[in-house]
């Protein structure tokens, strides 16, 4: 299994790490038009997401056009065991390198409380079917396994999908998956909705 997920991980990041600036934002734009005209986007008042490192999905037109709209937007911050929370931000000014020389929200930032926010989810590599593989550390996974009600909504590009993955007990299944070409409703997703 740790094989399979090993190279499955690293085939895409391949991939991704190829793509060209211009492609980046092209298709990162085409993704965040389809999560602004999401029914869930009109009607959360906030938003849980993230920063994005190299050529991951870049969401910031997301926050820009939340924080016009009066939401509000929390990131991550990393902390020991691999365990995360997210703190508040109210400008890209609040943010500090951490953990993998990912931007966090700056210390003292106010901690946001899981409720059923939506949670914008990067990853490596994505089956159609909802499942998911990050970068190893199990981040999102031990977060969504503690905060089972908030909304999972992964974003990634076309060429980061596959029919489905191998998985194991822990790994956790998205609601839907957005990429520049489609919304993905997934089946796992709609299951963890009507049990939640």
């Amino acid at each position: 299994m740790e094989i399979n997920q090993r190279n499955f991980r690293k085939e895409h990041l391949a991939i991704r790490n190829a793509m060209l600036p211009g492609e980046v934002a092209e298709k990162s734009s085409a993704i965040v038009k389809r999560l602004l005209q999401s029914e869930w986007y009109k009607d959360t008042k906030e938003i849980f997401a993230y920063y994005p490192l190299g050529n991951e999905v870049d969401c910031h037109a997301l926050f820009l056009q939340a924080w016009a709209d009066g939401k509000r937007i929390a990131l991550p911050r990393t902390k020991e065991e691999n365990q995360m929370d997210f703190f508040y931000i109210d400008s890209l000014k609040q943010l500090e390198e951490g953990t993998f020389h990912v931007m966090e929200p700056v210390r003292g930032s106010e901690k946001a409380d899981p409720l059923q926010q939506p949670v914008i989810v990067p990853g490596s590599v994505f089956g159609r079917d909802g499942s998911r593989y990050g970068y190893g550390k199990g981040y999102y996974d031990r977060f969504f396994a503690k905060y089972p009600r908030v909304r999972r909504y992964a974003v990634c590009y076309e060429h980061q999908l596959e029919e489905t993955l191998p998985t194991d007990q822990h790994d956790i299944y998205m609601h839907d998956i957005y990429t520049e070409r489609e919304v993905i409703q997934c089946f796992w997703g709609s299951e963890a909705l009507l049990e939640s």
